[in-house]
């Protein structure tokens, strides 16, 4: 099990400092691009993440939290992503982005939203490379971690599995070992003792 650090929770006025005290540990660095639509929240446009890019290596993953995903991808496509996701309610057009994202080399990911059923996407199972399972929504209280949505997660060997939303110290002993990557906000941006707490909480769960 590996951490994805999302920066969208990180110090945003001090970003550059954020970033250096996560260092270059992770094999990639989380990006939410929210655009207010498709979620009441907006996050980074494409400048931003520019900037983002100019202070660190780390490659990108990026989930796509958008209604028409395809304006994005493009700019993507020479920002170093390693993982590019898109919401499977985002598009009725899912085969040909995920498609346009593998042919750049780009692993290709499905995110699914709590109230998602993945089983009405498994057509596009020979298209993607991860599936991100998001167990928490914006409910107002700091988006809960929904224990519920675990059962849904289905074990495909030869695909990534990705979980993402209110995962910290104690919930991310609930996920299941087949887990590859927790993508991990609040508790690692946080204070210092609890992103100690956390990467032991990992190592553990690694041995």
């Amino acid at each position: 099990m590996k951490i994805s650090p999302s920066i969208a929770s990180c110090d945003l006025a001090n970003i550059k400092d954020e970033l250096t005290k996560i260092g270059n540990k992770y094999d990639s660095l989380h990006i939410d691009i929210e655009d207010g639509n498709f979620v009441p929240n907006i996050t980074f446009g494409i400048k931003t993440i520019r900037a983002i890019r100019r202070l660190t290596d780390i490659p990108f993953s990026v989930h796509l939290m958008v209604n028409n995903p395809e304006q994005y991808l493009n700019e993507l496509f020479d920002l170093n992503c390693s993982h590019i996701f898109i919401h499977a309610e985002a598009s009725l057009y899912l085969i040909r982005y995920l498609r346009m994202i593998r042919d750049h080399h780009i692993k290709a990911g499905l995110a699914l939203n709590p109230i998602s059923n993945f089983k009405q996407y498994t057509h596009l199972i020979n298209d993607i490379d991860s599936i991100l399972y998001l167990t928490s929504e914006y409910d107002g209280c700091g988006e809960l971690f929904q224990e519920s949505v675990l059962d849904k997660i289905v074990d495909f060997p030869q695909k990534e599995c990705w979980i993402d939303g209110g995962i910290n110290a104690e919930t991310i002993m609930l996920l299941p070992n087949y887990t590859d990557y927790v993508v991990i906000g609040r508790a690692l941006f946080q204070t210092q003792d609890l992103r100690d707490q956390l990467n032991k909480r990992i190592e553990s769960l690694n041995m």
